[in-house]
């Protein structure tokens, strides 16, 4: 006589929690393996980038209650959210860069930190290009980030009410105006009266010996924008290019010598940003002189 089978549900109950779990997992390869695909195509392949960026633009904020006057911004959502994949590709690189250093038997300062701080930041932007929209509301525009939250997005207003003091440090350092804008934009948002955690001040952000060494009051706004444009001008003529210079005001001459500039978050983010609002402030500037 042939032995009965078990039932199948009571060879599963047999099996030990070890197998089980592995098997759970191992149904889910794919959808894990399909996803992680898919993050990768978005960063690195733009159709597919392009693609689901403007498909998440023009979707309405889901945990947002918004006011009946709220108009959603497909255009500088998609601006934005392009951002934040070029940033998530620099922290990326900058991660890959270092590997590549360490296999070449080349230092670099604190790796482990600064590879923590590229994949951190790489994360931070990738949930932001998921989740954050621009809309307009009373024809201002404001951010939905994550969990709906408000906040305004234009910070033009706040950075051209100093208009007069930058165009004062222009003309005397003989740079575009844009320039000075775009680093306070970066620096403090308009702020005069910021100061980071490091202990930076004022709309320029600049630490107390720099200060100290320029000759001025970082307090004041007006003397804070002119010794902010006189250590960028130095910088720049150190270095003889833009880039250089303002990764140079970010993380430090002495970064930009030795390279380490490079595979700071910060600094690679500011060096995409910056430039990118010096495009927005020779059209404001230029606006300004045709009136």
């Amino acid at each position: 006589m042939r032995k009965k089978r078990k039932p199948q549900k009571k060879i599963e109950k047999s099996r030990p929690p070890v197998v089980k779990v592995y098997g759970y997992i191992f149904r889910w390869r794919v959808f894990w393996l399909a996803l992680l695909v898919f993050i990768l195509m978005t960063i690195y392949y733009p159709p597919v980038g392009n693609k689901t960026v403007d498909f998440l633009s023009r979707q309405k904020p889901p945990l947002a209650k918004l006011p009946a006057n709220a108009k959603l911004d497909p255009k500088t959502t998609v601006e934005y959210k392009k951002e934040k994949l070029a940033a998530v590709r620099t922290n990326m690189n900058s991660v890959f860069m270092i590997i590549g250093r360490s296999l070449d038997n080349k230092p670099v300062d604190n790796k482990w930190s600064v590879i923590k701080d590229n994949l951190l930041d790489a994360f931070k932007s990738y949930v932001d290009v998921l989740t954050v929209r621009i809309v307009t509301i009373d024809n201002k525009p404001v951010m939905i980030g994550e969990k709906g939250k408000i906040v305004p997005y234009d910070k033009t207003d706040k950075i051209l009410q100093w208009a007069e003091h930058i165009n004062t440090a222009a003309n005397k350092y003989k740079i575009d105006p844009a320039i000075i804008a775009s680093i306070i934009e970066q620096e403090s948002g308009g702020d005069s009266a910021a100061l980071s955690p490091a202990g930076a001040i004022g709309l320029m952000q600049l630490m107390p010996k720099t200060a100290q060494g320029l000759g001025v009051n970082p307090y004041d706004p007006a003397q804070n924008i002119d010794g902010g444009t006189r250590y960028f001008m130095y910088q720049y003529r150190a270095f003889g290019s833009i880039e250089l210079a303002l990764a140079a005001y970010n993380a430090g001459p002495n970064n930009v010598r030795n390279g380490n500039y490079q595979y700071y978050p910060e600094t690679q983010g500011y060096i995409i940003k910056v430039p990118r609002l010096i495009q927005k402030y020779q059209r404001i500037f230029t606006r300004t002189r045709e009136i």
